[in-house]
């Protein structure tokens, strides 16, 4: 199937061309059966030795055909608060452009997805020092947070296949681990970062056309409504539309107990979907501080600071595009303000719902009064579980299945006040007319059993490294079905005791 480049083809200087470096001996090893079906694609074909050429732009052109490019992005970022203006795929190719919806309509441009390489080798972005290579442990972590997520609806990057290269690399350890590339599938890769870049390198007829192809790719409702857009209020529509999905992306976030790890503006899709699994981790024992990225040393991005620092990337992502949203400077912060306010009215009422879910209260006819004592009565759950050193997920399956056992999680100290707590969840469903079917309901579809618990996934990566995919094979199993409890994955519900202990690392 061709591929297109329909992004790198109009912004010439946000996309360099770069070839992969893909070494003899490569070959697929795993494909993800079901991306691959949804796409289109044939995964047994995907694993042949002609589908690793197209998977990884090595395919050669038919006569009259156009080989196509690959391509390194550029983008740049602020990474932990401090402004890096040249950041760009330094260990990544854009392969292209695969249309997925209506043939009949190839040129709609949010009728495809980026096909995307991840550990492939250095790029004119690359820093010193770097092969622009991963370890086959980061790549497979790609795989499983991924999967996690599509099975949990949130928004995300996934990947599409695995490619083992057969050379080593040394990241976590002097002793040498497999390298592997992995394939990545997302909307598009068009960042908060890349705008920031476009802001200082590129000319501003060559940035509204930026705006202009982000909508049509992300949010063609918003370019197709009756009253076309004036190009000036383009960029504050554009600004609006992306802090929306944000607010909705980190709530789901914090439903899970995720924390990103790494949440530059270089890591922020415009697309809403979440990106770089490196350094990621989940809350076991909650704590609204929880940091486990080693690189993360002053806790700015803490699972409980997340929402903040999402508020800010926006801020950042505003002041880039501020000379385009109004003539006037002075109304073009007022309106910049406005949306950042209204993010954080989003995330509140994105949160409430979602914990809501988690706690089995409808919120579908709620009294402004009874939204206020239930955001109120949230905030007392989250302040309860860390009190009491509780297991985030093990705490919410709990009282969906089994919430008499609740006063069993934690010691003789707590049982009566984790049943006082429960009591008076029970007589605020009642109060919002909650049924206990519906109640149920809720509980069922918001609360996993099965996550990617940090030390269970880092003991799968450990035997991957060594040959041994069994382990990585039957958590992704387990994730895939997260609300269903299978007999033998007992070992995955729950945390090992020294799991706040946890380092993440970058991987890639």
């Amino acid at each position: 199937m061709q591929l297109e480049q329909t992004y790198a083809g109009t912004f010439p200087d946000l996309a360099v061309q770069a070839h992969p470096d893909i070494p003899a001996q490569s070959r697929v090893s795993w494909v993800n059966e079901p991306l691959a079906q949804d796409l289109g694609l044939d995964a047994e074909w995907l694993a042949s030795a002609e589908g690793l050429k197209w998977l990884t732009g090595q395919k050669e052109a038919e006569p009259g055909e156009d080989a196509g490019s690959s391509y390194a992005l550029a983008y740049s970022g602020f990474q932990f608060g401090h402004l890096s203006p040249v950041l760009g795929d330094g260990r990544a190719h854009l392969i292209g452009e695969l249309p997925v919806a209506d043939a009949h309509t190839p040129d709609i441009l949010s009728h495809r997805v980026d096909l995307h390489l991840k550990g492939s080798g250095r790029t004119p972005f690359s820093r010193p020092g770097s092969d622009g290579k991963a370890p086959l442990s980061a790549v497979w972590r790609e795989v499983i947070i991924g999967e996690f997520f599509a099975a949990m609806n949130v928004p995300t990057s996934r990947a599409l296949a695995v490619i083992e290269t057969g050379e080593t690399v040394r990241r976590r350890s002097p002793l040498p681990e497999p390298a592997a590339i992995v394939v990545r599938v997302a909307s598009s890769h068009i960042r908060v970062g890349t705008f920031q870049y476009a802001q200082m390198n590129m000319p501003i007829d060559q940035r509204k056309r930026l705006v202009d192809y982000a909508l049509e790719r992300h949010f063609p409702h918003l370019k197709t409504q009756e009253h076309a857009l004036e190009e000036s209020s383009s960029a504050l529509t554009l600004l609006q539309a992306v802090a929306e999905k944000q607010a909705d992306l980190v709530a789901q976030w914090m439903g899970l107990g995720f924390i990103h790890g790494v949440l530059n503006t270089d890591n922020v899709l415009v697309s809403g979907e979440s990106i770089d699994f490196g350094p990621c981790a989940f809350v076991d024992e909650f704590r609204m501080n929880a940091v486990f990225s080693s690189i993360d040393r002053q806790g700015r991005y803490a699972f409980g600071n997340q929402p903040g620092i999402t508020q800010w990337n926006l801020a950042r992502f505003a002041e880039s595009l501020l000379d385009l949203m109004a003539e006037n400077p002075n109304d073009a912060v007022d309106d910049a303000t406005a949306v950042l306010a209204a993010f954080d009215e989003r995330f509140q009422e994105r949160w409430v719902q979602i914990f809501a879910a988690k706690l089995g209260v409808s919120v579908e006819n709620i009294s402004t009064a009874h939204r206020e004592q239930l955001k109120t009565f949230i905030g007392q759950t989250l302040t309860l579980l860390e009190k009491h050193s509780l297991d985030f997920t093990e705490f919410f399956y709990t009282l969906t299945h089994t919430p008499e056992q609740i006063s069993l999680l934690s010691g003789e100290d707590s049982a009566e006040e984790l049943m006082d707590w429960l009591s008076e969840l029970m007589e605020f469903r009642g109060v919002t007319g909650t049924a206990e079917a519906v109640s149920r309901s809720l509980m069922e579809g918001a609360n996993p059993l099965y996550i990617p618990r940090n030390m269970r996934v880092d003991a799968a990566l450990r035997e991957v490294e060594k040959g041994n995919s069994e382990p990585v094979e039957r958590l992704l199993d387990a994730l895939r079905q997260p609300m269903t409890r299978r007999d033998g994955l007992e070992d995955l519900e729950t945390a090992p005791d020294n799991s706040r202990f946890f380092t993440s690392f970058c991987g890639t």
